[in-house]
């Protein structure tokens, strides 16, 4: 049947189907969720098609804001199914162990058994402010419960880093159900079972690196604000767990994903307190690797502060760090010298240095192994950004050419957001790679 309320409703908007198409998508990525709903989609909706949620709540927000007045879902002529209230909060931070897995066990559950489950909230910078403080005065707890073997918990870590190489070289989008549903089972068995209170430390610490990952793949699925409630799970069992090196870790993941993927021109200042925040949870106990992220990503939050004497001064001690010897834990086996060459790149040629940018980064490319494909990715995409500061299109124009056709294969969120990031900087100045990025994103 005709959805003759819809029709009606556009023809007063002013909206053809194709600009409908378009204005649910981009009010959709703006929400943090990546809809293809096109032309053909909208011709379906009119000819009665009841369209998946989000798209019906989105449809009325699109027309609300057109016509000035607010439109309900029903008026568009859609059943309404918006999810009913729900007291749930994947941001508590539970007192012990017992209560943090519970809140891992039902957010993952939630996760899997619902599609729907926050897939329309946004990415908001300021929510990692309570987890952060609370990492810095929280006392671990002493775990209780039940009986695994160290077996168990080796098992489950090498299935944590297996999966960690999955999601680097496919990307998150196809990851991020296998990890969710390890996370849930692992999560139920630490609640259930019993262990001696240094395997139960060892299995909190492995079950907040599945909680990290689960995070990592959501965030780089384009669902923004369930992968912030899973890092601060995951915060709250390392420190829950006394594992202040992965706590810190965690901090500082915080601090780089609210570099990539938050837009307000106040996240750099949260992204630069995560950091340091990571820096004096660590107190000078880093590892050489670990320090030198930390410092790395302080740097790029100072950087896009416009502080060049603060970025330098992190850059020195990232290198420092670098430099010491010690032994890195297997969480970080993916932090080597071409990360931290890369990073120094990207805050030179953000804070007016772009030639020597361009050199660090392009020497980070050289030296990534091919196995690191979003990395490599991701590296390409800086070093086009690179030359769009040195004034050089052309030579922009064809690395992002290059870094597109690596990028086809891989399911992942956060690269598409770093191409978006280097549409802005190209701001129409090249129109062969404002139109090439344009095709891509569309």
């Amino acid at each position: 049947m005709e959805n003759v309320a819809l029709r009606a409703l556009l023809a007063e908007a002013g909206l053809s189907n194709c600009a409908l198409a378009r204005a649910i998508v981009t009010t959709g990525a703006k929400e943090g969720v990546h809809l293809g709903t096109t032309t053909t989609s909208v011709k379906r909706m009119l000819e009665g098609a009841q369209p998946r949620w989000p798209v019906p709540r989105i449809v009325a927000k699109v027309l609300t804001t057109r016509l000035g007045y607010r439109i309900r879902i029903g008026d568009c002529g859609f059943a309404d199914r918006s999810p009913v209230d729900d007291t749930f909060d994947g941001f508590a931070c539970a007192s012990t162990i017992d209560g943090t897995i519970t809140i891992v066990a039902e957010l993952s559950g939630r996760d899997l058994n619902r599609r729907n489950f926050l897939m329309g909230s946004a990415f908001t910078a300021a929510a990692f402010a309570q987890p952060a403080w609370l990492a810095l005065t929280m006392t671990p707890a002493n775990a209780e419960g039940a009986r695994v073997g160290s077996a168990d918990v080796e098992a489950m870590s090498m299935m944590v880093r297996q999966f960690e190489q999955m999601h680097r070289r496919h990307g998150g989008g196809i990851t991020r159900p296998l990890v969710v549903q390890f996370l849930h089972h692992q999560a139920q068995a630490a609640l259930r079972g019993t262990y001696t209170e240094s395997v139960g430390r060892d299995l909190c610490s492995v079950v907040a690196e599945a909680t990290w990952l689960a995070g990592l793949n959501s965030v780089d699925s384009g669902r923004h604000a369930l992968g912030q409630q899973y890092y601060t799970q995951a915060l709250n069992l390392a420190r829950q767990a006394g594992d202040t090196l992965y706590a810190a870790n965690v901090l500082g993941e915080m601090s780089r994903v609210t570099i990539e993927v938050a837009q307000n021109p106040g996240d750099a200042q949260h992204a630069t307190a995560l950091a340091r925040s990571a820096l004096q949870l660590a107190n000078g106990d880093a590892t050489p690797a670990l320090g030198a992220y930390l410092h790395a990503i302080e740097a790029r939050g100072l950087a896009l502060l416009g502080d060049a004497k603060g970025t330098q001064e992190a850059l020195g001690n990232a290198q420092r760090s670098f430099d010491r010897d010690g032994t890195e834990p297997d969480w970080l086996s993916f932090y080597g010298e071409s990360d931290l060459m890369s990073d120094i790149g990207q805050c030179l040629r953000d804070t007016g240095r772009p030639q020597q940018g361009v050199a660090l980064l392009e020497r980070a490319l050289g030296t990534l192994p091919d196995h690191r494909v979003t990395a490599r990715a991701k590296t390409q995409i800086h070093i086009a950004a690179a030359y769009l500061e040195l004034r050089d299109y052309d030579k922009a124009d064809q690395v992002t050419a290059e870094a597109l056709a690596a990028i086809g294969p891989l399911s992942s969120s956060r690269i598409v957001e770093r191409v978006k990031g280097l549409r802005r900087r190209a701001n129409g100045r090249h129109d062969d790679l404002d139109e090439r990025i344009a095709d891509f994103l569309s």
